[in-house]
């Protein structure tokens, strides 16, 4: 019996082997599985636009027309975005609304901070800080005005939560004014050559720490200490429910079924454990993805500039940042059109704070890792821009009502910038 032992034993540790590598094999064929059916329940315009993807890696490589690599690069961007949207949303919807929102704000801005490391890798500063300056205007004005189109047609009045805009727009404007400050720095220094560039390039540094320890404070913030703030309306009315201090039994088993009716219908849309895999799964690929898009893309762009008689510039502010937050768009477009306008705001402000709290000044530091004179001194112009903007659409936001009206005004701002910017003659 003993002599035998040895065989069982190498039997039942091959048999456990091989069950293993069946798990393993099992559980790759259901990620694939969930990852191919996400991509497929996207809408047929994502699913073609996601053919230019091919399309621009063969013409990067050949060496096409830069017009076309820039072409089919940046449309390939579009439904990538789209796909690192729906997954942040598969993650979101996972881990709660606070900390999922939190999610969709930092992986919707995933071009931007990928466009900004590889324009500083090559020594593009203005086109990184283009790229971000424009990503906030898009956000604060063409995505916000978006916002109260759709959700004010058909109503009279829109009512917004004072407390989240009251926080979110006043944190703002506090980065507003340390991004327009090296600038300002700029023209008050003695112009004395390359000490003063240093001055500038010290200042920005220091400034970005500070900016991203605001990040990290506000973090803390809105998830630890005051997340009451940011609440829902839909948990806003479980607080006004209980805070009037009236015990009336009927109310109260209304109350009770209404909350394990939403309890049950939020269960039911909570992702699996394998669909949060499969969501990773996309998330790394995209980016991937949108990296060798965007390396293509900033590579063609000096030829493609040239070819069209635009500059750089407009190409930075205004159609980058549309490519990637047309997903954000339709997002917020949707939440709007379901009178979740408390939603779509903390959306629009959670990007911008995203851009102007954290990629920007993480730029900086990777700049300052990479030896790049990655700084935040603007070019005169676009600090104007940015300073107008940002105090326009606080003024808006502190009216508290708005109505299609408001959303008018900050579409025609945003016109009026890209057609300033657009007649810039090209250098």
């Amino acid at each position: 019996m003993s002599e035998s032992d040895p065989f069982l034993n190498d039997s039942a540790e091959l048999g456990g082997g091989r069950a293993h590598r069946e798990d393993v094999e099992l559980g790759w064929r259901r990620l694939l599985v969930d990852a191919g059916r996400q991509v497929a329940e996207q809408p047929i315009v994502i699913k073609v636009l996601l053919g230019f993807a091919p399309l621009g890696f063969i013409a990067g490589f050949l060496g096409w027309n830069a017009v076309l690599v820039s072409v089919f690069n940046f449309l390939a961007i579009i439904p990538l975005s789209a796909l690192i949207s729906d997954a942040s949303d598969t993650l979101a919807n996972r881990w709660g609304s606070l900390l999922g929102g939190l999610v969709n704000a930092t992986f919707g801005n995933t071009v931007e901070l990928i466009v900004g490391i590889l324009a500083i890798n090559q020594n593009e500063i203005r086109l990184a800080q283009s790229t971000m300056l424009g990503s906030i205007l898009s956000d604060i004005l063409l995505v916000q005005g978006c916002c109260f189109i759709a959700a004010a047609h058909g109503t009279s009045i829109l009512s917004v939560n004072a407390a989240i805009v009251d926080a979110l727009s006043s944190l703002m404007l506090v980065a507003a004014v340390a991004l327009i400050l090296p600038t300002i720095l700029y023209s008050t220094l003695p112009k004395g050559g390359e000490d003063i560039n240093d001055k500038i390039l010290s200042f920005s540094r220091a400034t970005a720490v500070v900016l991203l320890l605001i990040y990290v404070i506000f973090l803390y913030f809105q998830l630890w200490t005051h997340p009451s703030v940011f609440l829902d309306e839909k948990d806003d009315v479980h607080h006004e429910a209980h805070g009037d201090g009236i015990e009336d039994p009927q109310q109260q088993q209304i109350d009770e079924a209404t909350r394990e009716a939403i309890k049950s219908q939020e269960e039911d849309d909570t992702p699996s454990v394998s669909e949060v895999y499969s969501a990773v799964a996309i998330l790394i690929i995209s980016a991937a993805l949108i990296t060798k898009c965007t390396q293509y893309f900033i590579t063609s762009l000096d030829e493609t500039a040239k070819s069209l008689h635009i500059t750089k510039t407009f190409i930075a502010i205004f159609l980058i940042p549309l490519a990637s937050n047309a997903p954000e768009l339709s997002q917020v477009v949707a939440a709007s059109k379901q009178r979740k306008i408390n939603f779509a705001i903390g959306v629009i402000i959670g990007s911008i704070l995203q851009i102007a709290l954290f990629v920007l000044p993480f730029l900086v530091v990777i700049g300052w890792y990479m030896g790049r004179a990655m700084d935040l001194y603007f070019e005169t112009s676009q600090t104007y821009i940015l300073l107008l903007a940002v105090l326009s659409v606080n003024q808006v936001l502190q009216d508290g009502k708005y109505t299609y009206f408001h959303g008018i005004m900050l579409l025609s701002m945003y016109t009026v910038i890209a057609l300033a910017i657009f007649i810039e003659p090209y250098n």
